[in-house]
Order: structure tokens, then sequence, then C-alpha cells
């Protein structure tokens, strides 16, 4: 009798659990004097997981505006390429999550009207572009809020990067094992 209740109670609890939603909130903020990543990760509004990690490599040295510029597009074009090498896990994985809010304001400006003008338009596509797949790959429960802000006689670049997802549990372990399972297949393939 007892043994059997304590089956009852740990399937309803696994049960539960495996319906339970977990939420993540993240903030990138990313300009000249700082590039920072905020994460924290709550299950029925406990906090599991708060981190603060600083994405600036160290260095003693001031970096220049065109320096700072060039290292955002390299990352940029490193992200886009790690997300094509990584498509089928992000499908698999986007298919289950649910985007809360999403907030994204970008201040820019390079000292001249013309180029920040096409900097600004470039920023604006690239934007586009992100949240259209995101919006393929997922769903959204409130409208994506973006903005981009051109400096036209200042040279600056801020960008900020608020988003809140949430996932079931079961959804987060069944795309882990789908990807687990078609990841070696592809490496396989690739010998």
């Amino acid at each position: 009798m007892v043994i059997g209740l304590v089956i009852v109670i740990m399937i309803t609890v696994s049960i539960i659990l495996l319906c339970s939603r977990v939420k993540a909130v993240c903030s990138v903020t990313l300009n000249q004097e700082e590039q920072t990543l905020y994460l924290a990760v709550y299950l029925y509004r406990l906090r599991l997981l708060r981190r603060s990690i600083d994405l600036m490599e160290h260095s003693d040295q001031e970096q220049s505006f065109q320096e700072t510029l060039s290292q955002l597009h390299q990352l940029s074009h490193n992200g886009v390429q790690k997300i094509r090498d990584m498509h089928t896990a992000a499908t698999i994985i986007f298919d289950r999550i649910l985007f809360h809010q999403i907030t994204w304001n970008t201040e820019a400006g390079t000292g001249k009207a013309d180029t920040t003008g096409m900097v600004t338009g470039g920023i604006w596509g690239v934007k586009g572009m992100v949240i259209g797949l995101l919006a393929s790959k997922s769903t959204f429960v409130r409208e994506p809020s973006i903005s981009v802000t051109p400096f036209f006689n200042q040279q600056r670049i801020r960008s900020v990067f608020d988003c809140m997802i949430s996932i079931r549990v079961g959804q987060a372990i069944y795309a882990f094992l789908k990807i687990i399972r078609k990841l070696p297949a592809k490496r396989e393939v690739t010998t």
C-alpha cells in the first residue's frame, strides 16, 4: 500500500514537472564601454540561475570606434555562420520556444550623415531578418519592439537586446534527445 502511494506521488510529481514551463530572461548590452550578457532562469517563479557574463576580451588598450565596429561585424558574422551550422538543432529548439517579450534598441552614428543613414538601413535589415526568422520558427506572445536611433553627428554604437522566453520541461528534454539523436548521424556522414 505504501509503495503504491509512493509510486503514484512520484508519477504525479514527474508529470507536473514535465508540463511545467521554464522561463528564461536574457539581456545583452553591446557598446564601446561594455559588452555584457545577463541570464536568469526561473521555474514556478523560483530563480534557478542568475548569471552576468562580460563578453569583452579584457585588454588594457582603448579601442577606437572603427575597431569596435569591426569587432561587432566579426562577432555577427561568426554568429551567423554558427547558426547556419546548427540549423537543424535551432529549428528543433525554436519550434518549442514561446517568446513572451523581445525588445531590441540600437543607437548608431558614424559622425557623418550619409554613412549613418546607410548603417542605420543595414541595421534595420539585419533586425528584420532576425525577427522574421524567429517569427517563422517559433511563437510570439507579444509583438517584438525594435528600434534604431540614428545619431548623425556622433560616433556612437549601442545595442540592447532583452527577451523573455519559456519552454516546457518535457519539450526541452524531447528536443535535447532529438538533437542528440540527429547530431551523431551527421558526424558519421561527414567522416
